[in-house]
């Protein structure tokens, strides 16, 4: 709404005025200076009511002002986010067409949304000759460790290359000129979700395998050792692990000498430039440990089963053997599971890019009224339109992996993980009609909490590293461009049922007896 004013019979009137940014629906903010000469001939003389209701519209037109200023500053945001994608986007067509002019000729632009390839040279290992990827079929990522230039040095560890490609119901199929992937340095990134199967083929034999445990479980660490031992001697592979499971290995034995680790954060995030490949020990905690370890590029992941739940560990580890073997020879069906970026934006800042450093989250995000007993009010914007004002115990942000998470708890709908889109629930709502959303995963959702709200709100992310959130301040979420691929025992929709079968015993119930009546 906009801000009133009072004509000669004493009633509200609304004024609104077209803007000069070309964006709708912008409001035109009396100013509380103008307020106040609007209001002080009435005020004169008259009793405490109509005082009390003139401040109530100077409160207003100060909460009405800092809401335009917010979604003014959202709308900038989302389009420079935009632009950058668009200039990116433009690069990598335009190194793509500068290397290989003729090759597809006039079928480049369907080319294109299919196969993004990177134009690095491959080292053919067998003979020792250099030679560039064939996109035709599917997406080739490159090994280049610096400054763009591919190095070849005995002394480093070069990345294992692979392939992705889709696999669609009849060789006739089109679908693929649809999707854009495209690579950075050997690592996947996404433009848009594939909702076909994606399936992994090495191009060279992976050389580093990163194996991450769940703490505090003597099974755990006995078939972690079992299972580094086996990678050594079998595969003659570089075995990373964190800092905790190295001392405990070499506690059992000086044997384990040879494994490595990291000393700091910086080490740790150079890991994806030298890991190939990661296997996880624990349950889907343990997966969603091994993405926050990564804050950018995530190499694939092999999850094994030890946890409670598994709607994202389908192996098993009495078959880890063979599930291993069957990954390095390949190829394998994955899964690309999306990952929320999120920016907390506080009310003190200058600007909208004055943020704290970015948090990745892989199941939710979720903003709730903490130890208060006061009902969360939240403001929530989808890109440049007003969504709705949160009341109730809070909000959750999920991404598809999460469908299965916090979310369905709190009544949202369970989602295939390859399905675009975020999901939007609130928690115990104070509006019965206060139904979940699925938005597009090309959206950015703003969550403000307003200055009239009569207490803070608490943000934490995949279940932790909760910040407090005082009126004014925001938080900001869109798909991160770094997706997280998990290794699929069959592939992607295959685990997801047995998930949901195994996990939550979902719609299982006796069948009905033959004993009725039965249809002539």
């Amino acid at each position: 709404m906009a801000p009133s004013k009072l004509n000669s019979s004493g009633e509200a009137s609304i004024s609104c005025s077209q803007p000069e940014n070309g964006f709708p629906n912008s409001f035109s903010l009396f100013s509380e200076k103008e307020i106040d000469e609007l209001l002080q001939p009435s005020v004169q003389g008259t009793d405490d009511h109509l005082i009390e209701f003139s401040e109530a519209m100077r409160t207003v037109a100060k909460a009405l002002r800092r809401a335009a200023e917010g979604k003014a500053s959202a709308q900038a945001e989302a389009a420079e986010w935009k632009r950058k994608y668009e200039l990116e986007r433009a690069r990598n067509m335009l190194e793509f067409k500068e290397e290989s002019p003729g090759e597809y000729g006039g079928d480049f632009d369907n080319a294109r949304m299919g196969n993004l390839v990177n134009q690095s040279a491959w080292c053919n290992e067998a003979n020792g000759q250099f030679e560039k990827p064939n996109g035709r079929n599917g997406i080739c990522s490159h090994e280049v460790l610096q400054d763009g230039e591919p190095v070849f040095d005995s002394q480093m560890i070069r990345k294992a290359s692979f392939k992705l490609s889709w696999c669609c119901k009849g060789e006739q199929s089109d679908q693929h000129k649809h999707d854009i992937v495209s690579f950075e340095r050997g690592n996947i990134t996404t433009a848009e979700r594939s909702s076909k199967q994606i399936s992994l083929r090495w191009e060279s034999c992976p050389r580093t395998v990163l194996v991450l445990t769940k703490p505090n479980s003597i099974s755990v660490r006995i078939l972690c050792a079992e299972m580094v031992r086996w990678l050594r001697e079998q595969k003659k592979l570089e075995i990373y692990v964190e800092p905790r499971v190295r001392v405990e290995l070499l506690t059992e034995s000086s044997y384990f000498n040879f494994v490595q680790t990291w000393k700091d954060e910086k080490e740790i995030s150079l890991l994806h430039t030298k890991v190939d490949l990661v296997a996880t020990l624990g349950g889907d905690g343990t997966v969603l440990w091994a993405a926050s370890m990564f804050k950018g590029p995530v190499p694939p992941i092999v999850p094994f089963s030890l946890g409670s739940l598994g709607f994202m560990t389908p192996f098993h580890t009495e078959h880890y053997r063979e599930c291993l073997d069957s990954v390095l020879k390949g190829p394998i069906s994955i899964t690309l599971r999306h990952r929320l970026q999120c920016h907390v934006i506080r009310d003190a800042a200058k600007n909208e890019y004055e943020t704290e450093e970015p948090i990745l989250v892989l199941n939710e995000v979720t903003i709730d009224r903490g130890i208060s007993s006061y009902l969360t009010n939240l403001e929530c914007y989808c890109d440049d339109s007003f969504v709705t004002s949160v009341q109730g115990d809070g909000l959750i942000l999920s991404t598809t992996s999460g469908s299965t998470a916090y979310s369905l708890a709190a009544g949202g709908s369970m989602v295939h993980p390859q399905v675009p889109g975020i999901l939007f629930t609130p928690i115990c709502p104070h509006s019965l009609s206060f139904r979940p959303l699925i938005l597009p995963e090309h959206v950015t959702l703003r969550v403000q909490v307003p200055f009239n709200s009569r207490s803070h709100a608490w943000a934490s992310f995949d279940g932790k590293d909760r910040k407090q959130l005082a009126p004014g301040d925001a938080l900001v979420c869109s798909m991160a461009p770094w997706p997280v691929p998990t290794a699929c025992l069959v592939d992607s929709t295959d685990d997801f049922f047995r998930s949901i079968h195994e996990g939550l015993h979902w719609n299982l119930r006796k069948v009905q007896s033959f004993d009725g009546p039965r249809v002539l």
